[in-house]
């Protein structure tokens, strides 16, 4: 009978356990509500997208109430761009897209990613749009191409801004006439829906929002107090952005080029094919992460491999020649976007060219003098050197000494040479010296 009655009161106390030990992960120990804060501030590129794509699976593992990303990009590679916001558009998280601190700016693909955001927000003195494509480098594109992408942009920003209830007019023209708009316009336009000074008054401006467009049946942020719960970008995600930028992985690709080179015309350093082959590897990876052209990276490739051939054939520079220009046109259309932040800089080709160019032509000469200079070993090296006579040397026969040795010697041109006089070595024939008359001395 007592065990009945003691039973309700030990599952209680087992459930009233468990729910205080599953509360840390949404509570913190103020009672506040722990809400997920990321931050880019950086290009879009494979490594950030990564980050909010881990980011939003995590939050929804750990059923946060919303996740808010703290924005400040220059845009970046549009089809990262509309993979983070595929992952947006489908999470049943509500997102929060923050245009912040005070002069930071969405501006290309980060205007795009704050159109998605369910609740976008901006810092007073930050700027948002300024989203037409643009082709690498800045220059002006094909008509018809700028016309295809950019109609296909304009109506993918329109697109969104409909979905979240915002204003489609100026979603469009951010990407036909690059209109650009700072916070107070923005939040007048109906661009966006909220202007917030910080974080910490962002804090008190989200709770119990009404959202637009509702979130999967969501339609209003959860009331009480919130407090943020920084995720930084793992180590994986922060290397992958580092290398994702195209000029850092063209100058370690050439660096490669220019170590494996050395190491072929000076075979036996070692090092220098140690590190050329690590820069190498490092770079085709970092290319795996970016739009290139193949066909481009292949230029580049038979222009190292022209320059290789230049090492073993005599063709007095036309190969070598050939290899600098076909790896200076393979870097000019090795990236393949539109996006000038993912284009190779003339500023960094030019030099690097300059560079490779350089070192190829000093390394070069230091092997055609070295090829000129004088044996410094074997019988090639007795050649020039001056000898005493021993025994008379004659057309046939004699004895010389040099270098504290005794050599068996004839002379040329049927001369004949007596003892103690010096003569010079004109030639060895199978250890046997062809000695002369020494040459004055200028």
């Amino acid at each position: 009978m007592k065990t009945k009655n003691s039973c309700p009161a030990f599952r209680f106390f087992f459930l009233s356990l468990l729910a205080f030990c599953a509360s840390p992960g949404l509570f913190a120990e103020s009672g506040k509500l722990k809400i997920p804060l990321i931050e880019i501030e950086d290009s879009i590129n494979p490594g950030m997208g990564a980050h909010v794509s881990e980011s939003l699976q995590r939050a929804k593992d750990q059923a946060a109430p919303l996740l808010v990303i703290r924005l400040n990009t220059p845009g970046g590679l549009l089809s990262t761009t509309r993979q983070i916001i595929q992952e947006m558009l489908n999470s049943p998280i509500p997102v929060v897209v923050f245009v912040a601190p005070r002069g930071a700016h969405a501006g290309s693909a980060g205007a795009l990613i704050t159109f998605a955001a369910d609740v976008a927000v901006m810092a007073p003195g930050t700027n948002i749009g300024a989203a037409h494509p643009v082709a690498g480098g800045g220059e002006k594109m094909d008509d018809t191409m700028a016309t295809k992408i950019t109609n296909d942009t304009a109506a993918f920003a329109r697109s969104l801004a409909k979905s979240k209830g915002r204003n489609t007019d100026w979603a469009e023209k951010a990407v036909k006439t690059s209109e650009s708009i700072s916070a107070d316009e923005a939040l007048k336009q109906n661009v966006i829906d909220l202007v917030a000074q910080d974080l910490d008054d962002l804090l008190t401006k989200l709770p119990s929002f009404v959202l637009k467009a509702s979130k999967n049946g969501v339609t209003t942020l959860p009331a009480g107090g919130y407090e943020w719960d920084r995720w930084d970008a793992k180590i994986k995600n922060r290397i992958v952005s580092f290398f994702s930028d195209p000029n850092l992985a063209y100058m370690i690709l050439s660096l490669g080029a220019l170590c494996i080179w050395i190491e072929l015309s000076h075979p036996g350093l070692i090092l220098p094919g140690v590190v050329g082959a690590i820069c190498v590897l490092l770079s085709l990876v970092s290319f795996q992460l970016l739009p290139i052209s193949y066909g481009a990276l292949a230029l580049m490739l038979v222009g190292f491999g022209l320059l290789v051939g230049e090492l073993f054939l005599p063709t007095y520079g036309i190969l070598g020649t050939g290899g600098v220009i076909a790896f200076v046109v393979g870097s000019l259309f090795l990236m393949d976007t539109t996006d000038p932040l993912f284009q190779i800089s003339l500023k960094i080709i030019l030099p690097t060219a300059t560079l490779l160019v350089g070192a190829i032509v000093t390394l070069a000469y230091l092997v055609y003098r070295s090829r000129m200079q004088k044996p410094r070993s074997g019988v090639e090296a007795l050649v020039g050197e001056l000898a005493e006579v021993k025994n008379k040397v004659t057309a046939k026969h004699g004895k010389v000494f040099l270098q504290g040795e005794l050599w068996s010697a004839v002379s040329e041109k049927d001369a004949e040479f007596p003892s103690g006089s010096i003569v010079e070595v004109k030639s060895v024939r199978n250890l046997l010296l062809v000695v002369g008359e020494r040459k004055a001395e200028s």
